[in-house]
């Protein structure tokens, strides 16, 4: 199934930043030039089930071949332009915007992990939106490479909220489950900065996991799932806290058994069963 999203996403960003290196009198060359080589990566990943172009190593080499045969073609047109439209959206325009979203695996074929810093939901089309109103604005006042500009300024900006509202949220967390040697997972949920819910979460430690989701700042985290799994599996499931004098009792299904018991805590940390 075709991912319209995706392409957007990728082909809109490679072009407005291959259009930082055009010309007055060739804007739409360097257009196809950022939609082409944005999307090329995964036009050989689909045929040919390689990821030989999603690798930083191999960029530039297939940015010098792609410049140096359009150049034999456009004689007139400086080789570091059209070098500089391919890099920019291969590299930025698809291999960093697959980092931020699903991860990529960036030094292939040294190193073959997956790597990722997920602030950017896949299904989100701030990125393209932004990257097209651009475009055609530019296209209009004829000022293109100014709008271009712009646009990769304001997609910057984006990214840069999305970090810092990763690190609140992450921030926030840690605060409210203070859980010794706990693995904090948070990735992006909404396709809009402003919706009630930006992120999804999940916490993993030896005896405790938590799933949830939050809000942009973190200061309105809904849990949707609490665990205490002190022999390292899903068994009590958490159903209610109730905060005592002192103390919390917690309210738990065992579902290995199908019963209820409790728990008691006077830290968070450290439960005990209530007889």
């Amino acid at each position: 199934m075709i991912n319209w999203n995706d392409i957007l996403h990728h082909a809109f960003a490679g072009a407005v930043l291959a259009l930082l290196f055009s010309t007055a009198k060739r804007t739409w060359l360097y257009f196809v030039i950022g939609v082409v080589a944005a999307l090329l990566p995964d036009v050989t990943k689909v045929l040919f089930e390689d990821l030989v172009l999603h690798s930083l190593f191999v960029a530039p080499f297939v940015s010098v071949l792609c410049a140096w045969v359009l150049k034999l073609y456009l004689r007139n047109e400086p080789f570091i332009r059209l070098f500089g439209a391919f890099f920019a959206a291969i590299v930025f325009g698809h291999i960093l915007l697959d980092f931020l979203d699903d991860g990529n695996e960036l030094f292939y074929p040294l190193i073959k992990n997956d790597l990722g810093y997920s602030i950017i939901s896949k299904a989100s089309p701030m990125v393209w939106i932004v990257a097209f109103v651009a475009i055609a604005v530019g296209f209009a006042l004829k000022k293109i490479r100014l709008l271009a500009a712009v646009g990769v300024s304001v997609i910057i900006l984006y990214f840069g909220f999305q970090l810092a509202s990763k690190v609140m949220v992450t921030n926030a967390l840690m605060e409210q489950y203070p859980i010794p040697n706990a693995t904090v997972t948070v990735f992006p949920k909404g396709q809009w900065p402003w919706e009630a819910s930006n992120w999804s979460y999940h916490i993993k430690s030896v005896s405790f996991l938590a799933s949830g989701d939050s809000n942009a700042t973190g200061s309105k985290i809904d849990q949707s799932i609490f665990y205490y799994t002190p022999e390292v599996k899903l068994q009590y499931r958490v159903e209610e806290w109730t905060e005592k004098d002192g103390y919390t009792l917690i309210k738990c299904r065992d579902e290995i058994n199908n019963q209820i018991v409790y728990f008691e805590s006077a830290d968070g940390i450290h439960w005990s069963p209530v007889p």
